[in-house]
């Protein structure tokens, strides 16, 4: 179990820090946009009750080194606005999955692109990972051109690889390797 404080990253315009139940309306209110859950393996939205449990799993999943999922929230205001962060940490091989989502109103300024440009600052450099990866349903574009901004480099198509919206998807896989992080802009 790991006895570590959770790490707050902060951006010129968003601080990333722990999620918690107190967080959970504006958790829900980002997960049940529609264009939000479009791409997931998410059936429906979640109700209320189920974001208590998803926070639960992102908490459970730091403690156990797993994982770790950052909200979102603009530094004029603590409302998380969606999340980021690594499943799937594998420390053998060190590497690990990202994932992430940003309610509507909140696309296409900027946000996550410096939002992940930290996380993967702080897998490399504290994780220590030297890969990581994303799955990206092969239909969402503007996920793939932020995979793409960010120096992702795509690898393979994954055939039928998830069920989303009832529906076998076909995902696209994307890979940046630690060496490729000194292209990144620290920023803090």
């Amino acid at each position: 179990m790991c006895n570590c404080e959770f790490p707050i990253l902060k951006t010129p315009r968003l601080i990333l820090r722990a999620i918690n139940h107190s967080d959970a309306k504006s958790v829900h209110r980002n997960l049940a946009d529609f264009d939000t859950v479009l791409y997931s393996n998410t059936e429906e939205p979640p109700s209320l009750e189920k974001v208590y449990k998803i926070v639960d799993i992102w908490k459970g999943n730091f403690k156990q080194q797993r994982g770790i999922r950052w909200g979102i929230t603009v530094r004029e205001q603590n409302i998380v606005i969606g999340s980021c962060g690594y499943k799937n940490i594998n420390k053998k091989h060190r590497r690990a999955e990202v994932g992430y989502e940003i309610r509507g109103e909140y696309r296409r300024k900027g946000l996550m692109s410096e939002a992940l440009n930290a996380v993967i600052q702080y897998g490399f450099e504290v994780i220590k990972l030297n890969r990581v990866e994303a799955t990206v349903n092969y239909d969402n574009l503007p996920s793939i051109l932020l995979l793409n901004k960010l120096g992702f480099s795509e690898e393979v198509i994954l055939r039928e690889y998830e069920l989303q919206q009832g529906q076998f998807t076909d995902l696209k896989l994307f890979s940046l390797l630690s060496q490729k992080s000194s292209s990144f802009n620290h920023q803090s």
